[in-house]
Formats: C-alpha cells, sequence, structure tokens
C-alpha cells in the first residue's frame, strides 16, 4: 500500500472522525432487505443486511485491479464500517469478504474493502485480497463469465518487471505496462510526473534476500507531495491505445552493494485513486485508469 498516501488519508481521516475508531464489530444496518425485495431482485452485490446492488447498476469491473465502478455516486459506501459483503450469480453465493476499516491492526482473511476512509470516490469499490489467501476468489469462472456476457468486463493493465541491474550505488530497475483493455487508457507516467511525485504514491522496490533470512530492504527516491496533496494533474497522465506497450526506466540509489545471493524484487505501479471525481473519470481521449499493479521478479547478484 502506498505508504505516504495511506498515512495522509489516515492523518486527515483521525482528525477529522475521531468518535469513529469506536466501531462496534457487531454493528449492523437498521433495515434489513426484506423478503419481497429479494424475490424481486436479481443481486449481484450485498452489502450486510439492507443493501443491494444488481448488474444494472454496475458500469464496468476492472479485473486488473479488481476495481467494480458504479454508474451513480454511493454517499451510503462513506457509511460503512465493517459489514459483510457477498457477490452471486443467478442467486448463487460465488464469495463473502468484508469492509475492513484501515485503522484496524490486522486484516481479514479472504477478500476485504478498505473503508475509513475509502481509497475511491463512492462511485469504486477495491475489492483488495490477502496474498497468501488461495485461490484468488475475485477470479472465480462463474463471475467473470457474468460480467463478459454483460459486457461489463474490462481487463486494464499488465505489469511486467523486465530487469533490475544491480551496481554499487545504483540499481537500475525497467518494467512495461501494456493497456490489455478494449478502450484507451491514460496512466500515470513517471517520466510527466517527475520521479519525486510518482514516488509520493509508490513505495518504490523492496527486496528480499531469499539466500539469508536479513531484513527487507526497500530501495525508494525521496517522494514529493503533490499541490494540493489532493490534486492531479492533467499533464500527469500518458494515452495508452488498446494492446500498447510502454516501458520505463528507473534508476534507484543504493547506500551500499548488495552482497551476492539470490534477491526477489516487488514493486507497485501505482495509478490515481481517491483524486478523481466521478465526472473526471472519462477524459476526451480515455479514461483514467485507477489503482494500482504489483509486479515481482526474481534476480541473483553473482
Amino acid at each position: 500500500m502506498k505508504e505516504s498516501l495511506v498515512i495522509s488519508l489516515f492523518l486527515i481521516f483521525a482528525l477529522l472522525s475521531c468518535e469513529q475508531a469506536n466501531i462496534d464489530p457487531q454493528s449492523e444496518p437498521d433495515q434489513e432487505i426484506t423478503p419481497e425485495e429479494e424475490e424481486n431482485h436479481n443481486y449481484f452485490l450485498k452489502i450486510g443486511n439492507s443493501l443491494g446492488y444488481e448488474c444494472s447498476d454496475i458500469e464496468m469491473y476492472d479485473s486488473s485491479t479488481h476495481i467494480l465502478y458504479f454508474k451513480t455516486l454511493h454517499p451510503e459506501f462513506d457509511k460503512l464500517k465493517n459489514e459483510s459483503f457477498s457477490f452471486f450469480v443467478n442467486g448463487d453465493t460465488i464469495y463473502k469478504g468484508y469492509f475492513w476499516p484501515s485503522f484496524f491492526s490486522s486484516l481479514p482473511s479472504g477478500p476485504y474493502i478498505s473503508t475509513y476512509p475509502l481509497f475511491h470516490k463512492t462511485f469504486a469499490l477495491c475489492i483488495d485480497n490477502r496474498g497468501s489467501s488461495k485461490p484468488d476468489l475475485r477470479n472465480d469462472p462463474r463471475l467473470i463469465r457474468a460480467l463478459k456476457d454483460r459486457n461489463l468486463l474490462h481487463s486494464g493493465l499488465l505489469l511486467t518487471v523486465n530487469s533490475i541491474d544491480c551496481k554499487s550505488t545504483q540499481i537500475t530497475f525497467s518494467f512495461s505496462i501494456t493497456n490489455k483493455d478494449q478502450s484507451a487508457l491514460l496512466i500515470l507516467d513517471p517520466e510527466k510526473t517527475g520521479l519525486s511525485i510518482f514516488h509520493y504514491f509508490t513505495n518504490g522496490l523492496i527486496i528480499r534476500n531469499v539466500t539469508t533470512t536479513g531484513p527487507y530492504i526497500t530501495v525508494r527516491i525521496n517522494p514529493q507531495t503533490p499541490s494540493p496533496w489532493n490534486g492531479w494533474k492533467s499533464e500527469w497522465l500518458t494515452r495508452m491505445a488498446t494492446d500498447e506497450t510502454k516501458t520505463f526506466i528507473i534508476d534507484y540509489p543504493i547506500d551500499f552493494p548488495l552482497s551476492p545471493g539470490a534477491y526477489n524484487v516487488y514493486f507497485e505501479y501505482p495509478g490515481l485513486h481517491f483524486q478523481v471525481s466521478k465526472e473526471e473519470l472519462q477524459q476526451n481521449n480515455g479514461r483514467i485508469w485507477l489503482g494500482s499493479l504489483e509486479g515481482r521478479k526474481d534476480f541473483v547478484i553473482r
């Protein structure tokens, strides 16, 4: 998760809404969905006992980031604490998860949606999943097929980690972004933001020596907070047509050479999040891609 972004949002939330920290883990919405409402609706998503959404409420689903976009704003999402949610296809439960406040010290097992604060405006929900939870229920074939049959499935972006070249004082990191979507997408471009602002949205490289049990090494470029901190600029974005690929190379300074051995590198490619409103999402030359992607690669230093 984006360290500086999370900290900024959390501090603002804490200052404005301190009373929200006292959450009753058994709390539920007041009004339940009645049997009559249940019978007359074919819900795709249900939240708690009181909220239900059909496929007709959905604008699209980005399978690269597991973000579900709605046709309209849903201010009720901002009020959700730790309710459960369930996805359905033709009345069958596909998987369940929880809304999970960001200030909780633990994470649930399996799918969850971070809340307090939400990391997107109330037209989008991002379904996260703990990396150790296998299989990834968000990719259930029944769910993907139902979305595809209704023209709601979008493939988003693909991140490929190309190479890691380590020298005594520098790591040269290469990665590529490919647009697998059927729509033109606008992506956050480090060559346009500058590396300092780009690293406000991502932590850079996290490197682990798999030969030893040593600590993780975080390699990053000092971030710069945008002005305003919650704003964005169109000149930060690059348009990518369907099937187009763009490669980026970033030089990361390091304080000391890495010892010989086998390593694994982790990188999170960021997009915009809460900064983009529903009205701003679709630009004249494409749709702004929201979310983030994770990439890993093994490498050896001899």
